[in-house]
């Protein structure tokens, strides 16, 4: 009787080591999988900044499972167009794009945005830039000034849109 005693223990630690391996093999397969999804290299056609130019006019399409990606742009303390006072604007935006590689081109050509949308802000008034339309015009004309810095159509929609994070008159 000891011996059948004896004998009944040990299936039940194989079964238990049996179900502790698939275990560890299924954790391990979904790691792999979830590696190689996350990981794996993106396709040729949309690698580098050339990407963007290479997309036909207006053609871009926005792949519904791609995270858009928000470009910073540092302060903008401009004098305004104001003959009757000295007035100035502040403002801080990040340009919206469809996929980190425009996102990349719009960081490439930095200065050159800089230095159009600072003579844009700088051609305009306070009551140009006053109330919610005069601040989505702004925007409009920040992504078109983006656009022309670098070299992609006015119809292009690689570029979505200018979001505000601050913005001070004085």
């Amino acid at each position: 009787m000891s011996a059948t005693a004896e004998a009944a223990p040990k299936p039940a630690g194989k079964k238990k080591l049996v179900i502790i391996i698939a275990a560890a093999t299924v954790i391990a397969a979904g790691g792999g999988g979830a590696g190689f999804y996350f990981l794996k290299p993106a396709p040729a056609a949309t690698k580098g900044a050339d990407a963007t130019a290479a997309k036909d006019a207006g053609t871009a399409k926005r792949d519904p499972k791609a995270k858009p990606t928000f470009v910073p742009f540092e302060s903008f303390t401009v004098n305004l167009n104001d003959r009757e006072s000295e007035r100035y604007a502040q403002v801080v935006f990040a340009i919206e794009t469809i996929d980190v590689a425009t996102g990349d081109a719009v960081k490439n050509k930095m200065p050159a945005i800089r230095g159009r949308v600072l003579m844009a802000l700088s051609s305009k008034s306070a009551g140009d830039l006053m109330g919610r339309e005069g601040k989505e015009q702004l925007a409009k004309e920040i992504l078109v000034e983006t656009r022309k810095a670098m070299d992609l159509p006015e119809d292009d929609k690689t570029l979505i849109e200018v979001h505000f994070s601050q913005f001070v008159m004085q």
